[in-house]
């Protein structure tokens, strides 16, 4: 594995989260205590859009950084951390339902947090040491 996969196995996730929100978007809000109405659809529909750039620019990035990608995994380390420690306050606060699915969903942003730190680091190791070698 590497750091390109790493990217495109995370946008691989937001492509499945925004088909099951096309495809059932009750079965996701659900879990999360949230009643579907006319609002919450166009919210929702909005969310998806939004996920829907971040996935296209996401694939995209590693053809367009090429051996600079090391640059944008430092960053998406602190991209997927944000969605696991909002997660984590909204269940501490009561926000949200304490849930196994949202521990479970927490632990897959973290995942993804080592994933990409642990990239970076392998490749900003390798970039240097092809410099120091020509």
């Amino acid at each position: 594995m590497n750091l390109k996969i790493v990217f495109r196995i995370y946008a691989g996730f937001g492509a499945i989260f925004i088909l099951f929100g096309t495809l059932s978007p009750e079965g996701i809000m659900e879990p999360y205590g949230f009643t579907m109405n006319e609002s919450m659809i166009t919210m929702l529909n909005f969310m998806l859009g939004m996920q829907l750039i971040l996935v296209l620019i996401t694939w995209q990035l590693p053809d367009w950084l090429g051996a600079n990608l090391s640059k944008a995994g430092r960053t998406f380390i602190f991209i997927s951390l944000i969605p696991a420690i909002q997660g984590l306050y909204l269940m501490f606060t009561g926000s949200l339902p304490v849930s196994t699915g949202g521990y479970i969903e927490t632990l897959i942003w973290c995942v993804f947090a080592g994933l990409f730190y642990f990239y970076s680091q392998q490749e900003d190791k390798t970039i240097i040491t092809s410099d120091a070698e020509e």
